[in-house]
């Protein structure tokens, strides 16, 4: 009888240090998990790169070419209806010109990453044949045109074909000029006549 009593008791001694190392490791588990949300958290944020504004576009284009204060303005209609050919106007927040520079607002870059890789795509298959370029005359100017993708812009400079070498160089510089904004870009030139065409 006693044997049994003291097994039983033995027995219910066991299962309470049982529970007990499992209550502490559930516990050890909550807070290791706690500690990798923080840590996980805390890198997505130093990810997160803050948004670019675009008076630091409107500073590189006035360095670059010498402009000083280029006014914005919204765009007349037919052009916009160009670009409206290959682009999704619902994403488009804003549409602008000053001079020789057209500006294109998306509501965020995910959509400009978009909707540049469709000007992008045709560019690439006029490679191989201009006739793909026929059908979007208004968007890939005959004069030549640069576009820089720039976070959630597309920046547009309309090239001339009277240009000299150095107003080409010029172009190129305001690309690299942008690059250095910390932000993604991507970028195509297009000469006079469709003649030559360089694609990032």
């Amino acid at each position: 009888m006693k044997i049994r009593v003291l097994t039983i008791l033995f027995l219910a001694l066991l299962s309470c240090k049982n529970a007990t190392e499992n209550k502490t490791e559930q516990a050890q588990i909550v807070v290791d998990s706690t500690e990798l949300k923080v840590k996980t958290t805390k890198k997505e944020i130093a990810n997160i790169k803050p948004e670019l504004e675009f008076r630091k576009i409107s500073e590189t284009i006035k360095m670059n070419f010498g402009i000083e204060n280029p006014e914005f303005k919204e765009v007349y209609k037919p052009l916009e209806m160009e670009y409206y050919t290959l682009i999704d106007s619902n994403k488009v927040k804003s549409f602008k010109k000053y001079s020789e520079f057209l500006i294109i607002e998306f509501e965020n870059q995910n959509d400009s990453d978009i909707e540049f890789k469709k000007i992008k795509t045709i560019a690439e298959k006029s490679l191989k044949d201009k006739k793909e370029l026929f059908d979007y005359y208004g968007v890939f100017s005959k004069g030549g045109i640069s576009f820089n993708k720039v976070d959630k812009w597309i920046v547009g400079h309309f090239l001339r074909c009277n240009m000299y070498p150095k107003d080409y160089e010029i172009d190129k510089k305001f690309t690299s000029e942008l690059e250095k904004l910390d932000s993604d870009i991507d970028w195509i030139r297009t000469y006079c006549g469709w003649g030559k065409m360089e694609i990032k």
